[in-house]
């Protein structure tokens, strides 16, 4: 597990989940600017599954395959998830589901970064 991504990832899935609270404080829906901000981070969770696979195939180390790559895999599928209940949501809500997802993306990149280390 890369740590100079895990790191940028949680960050910039907190900075997403604080903007996506503010569009929603403010009644607002999904907007370019965030929408492209997220796949930014999908394109970089979609790195750390690749990354995360090879990365388990070459270690020697004791880690939980099966849990690791689950992990690998539901943290790329939250964010398409989200944003598409985001557009299709007519009212302010959706937006507050773009918060739960990206705090979701920031939780599991940390649990993911646990499981690699032994935890």
């Amino acid at each position: 597990m890369v740590d100079n991504v895990a790191y940028p990832l949680i960050v910039a899935a907190v900075f997403g989940a604080g903007w996506a609270g503010l569009l929603l404080a403010l009644g607002r829906r999904l907007h370019d600017p965030l929408f492209w901000l997220l796949v930014v981070v999908e394109l970089a969770l979609l790195g750390q599954l690749v990354g995360g696979c090879v990365a388990l195939a070459r270690t020697g180390r004791e880690v939980d395959g099966a849990t690791f790559v689950g992990y690998l895999v539901s943290v790329v599928l939250v964010l398409p998830f989200a944003v598409a209940w985001a557009a299709s949501e007519r009212s302010r809500w959706g937006t507050g589901v773009l918060v739960i997802g990206c705090l979701t993306v920031a939780v599991l990149v940390v649990r993911l970064r646990q499981i690699w280390a032994g935890g």
